[in-house]
């Protein structure tokens, strides 16, 4: 993670584009706000960055802004932990570092906290950086940076200052197609037949890495009730172990109700980086119609949060479940699936196409399966196998060279 901190902090250059003066919204990251007058804006679209500023002229350098969102999908994070990081990056990597100020920031009614800091430039020019860091979730940080020379200081500051008192948040805009996605998902759950109250699936399956084994998969699936509704059980035991490149296992005990209204969730996970650094976090997810309560844990650090869903939305941790139920269902094409996170405070969503039954090459000869492709937000495809029984035999990221497939 500090290596990734550390890059984050360099100044970003580059920036192009003419003076624009007026608001500024970006539907993708859910963030709108009011650009500073005189500041020109870059509008080339790169990963995580919402928005890039600069100021005419470079000496004794150019005066920068930059805006971006910071995703920790594995290594969950609150803005206090982050703070104590920060402080100690720049005073082991910054040049002469001079630590003017470290406050408490409120931005978009999120907790946040911003630091000031005189340093030196590797042109040897004074200068001084503003940076803001605000809590999106454990999983997301939004990242305000500033750099103007010593003699621009005391203007950018209030530049800064006044650019995050217009920062508010919006839920984020749906990829294209959702809500017609979001019909079909609505046509399909209305026809999911009740689970069989003899139903049972458990799986035992492996990560492999080209010829290595590097972690394990169970789950055990059943019907149960929860407060009085039908539904299903569900346990997960998620083990990837690289060695020293770290070590994940994530264990979850849930339910997901027939009617798809009620859900319940507990997340726990053991994450252990490269840098041998260990990390543990807790949630307990409630959903309920609309409305989705969290209790969480990060390191110790407690929390409890309140969130509005959208109708039908399913915890990430359930999806897996989900897509069981479906393969039993009349559904098929494509549709798109509200999904909320255990460690998120806003909820996303996912396209699954239902592609149907393929043939597979197995130890057998040729095989019946089911295939199943789920699209997150970011692009990420996932390929689900299943075998005539409903149970997953095979899943593979895209981008990734890790499967998961039944033990051998």
């Amino acid at each position: 993670m500090a290596l990734r901190i550390a890059l984050l902090i360099l100044p970003v250059l580059c920036l192009a584009g003419g003076p624009q003066d007026g608001k500024f919204e970006s539907p993708d990251y859910g963030i709108r706000l009011k650009l500073p007058a005189g500041w020109t804006v870059d509008s080339t679209r790169q990963v995580q960055v919402v928005l890039k500023l600069a100021l005419p002229g470079d000496k004794p350098f150019r005066s920068e802004l930059i805006i971006r969102e910071l995703p920790f999908p594995e290594e969950h994070i609150t803005i206090g932990q982050y703070r104590e990081q920060i402080r100690q990056l720049i005073q082991r990597t910054y040049r002469d570092p001079r630590i003017l100020e470290d406050r408490d920031a409120t931005v978009g009614g999120r907790p946040g906290f911003v630091f000031v800091t005189a340093s030196r430039t590797t042109g040897d020019a004074d200068a001084v950086s503003y940076r803001c860091l605000v809590e999106l979730s454990p999983s997301r940080l939004l990242w305000v940076e500033g750099i103007v020379p010593k003699e621009g200081a005391e203007a950018a500051a209030k530049t800064f200052d006044a650019l995050l008192a217009t920062i508010e948040f919006f839920p984020r805009a749906a990829p294209p197609g959702t809500e017609e996605g979001l019909k079909k998902f609505a046509e399909a759950a209305a026809k999911l037949p009740a689970t069989d109250a003899t139903f049972e699936r458990k799986l035992d399956m492996e990560y492999v890495l080209g010829d290595s084994k590097v972690g394990t998969y169970q789950q055990e699936l059943k019907a149960g009730t929860r407060e009085g509704a039908a539904g299903i059980e569900v346990k997960t035991v998620d083990v990837i172990d690289l060695g020293t490149k770290g070590r994940l296992e994530k264990r979850t005990t849930a339910f997901l109700s027939d009617d798809l209204a009620r859900q319940w969730g507990d997340v726990e996970i053991v994450h252990k980086g490269s840098e041998g650094r260990t990390q543990y976090f807790t949630a307990a997810v409630k959903v309920e119609g609309t409305s989705a309560t969290i209790e969480r844990r990060i390191n110790g650090e407690k929390s409890s949060t309140k969130v509005s869903v959208p109708d039908r939305t399913v915890l990430l941790e359930l999806l897996e479940a989900l897509q069981v139920r479906l393969l039993g269902s009349p559904a098929k094409g494509l549709m798109s699936a509200p999904v909320l996170p255990a460690f998120d405070n806003e909820a996303g969503h996912v396209a699954i196409e239902m592609r149907g039954k393929h043939e597979m090459k197995g130890e057998a000869g040729l095989v019946d399966v089911h295939i199943i492709v789920v699209q997150r937000e970011d692009g990420t495809l996932i390929n689900y196998w299943y075998d005539a029984d409903r149970k997953m035999i095979r899943r593979t990221v895209g981008g990734q060279s890790i499967m998961l497939q039944t033990r051998k």
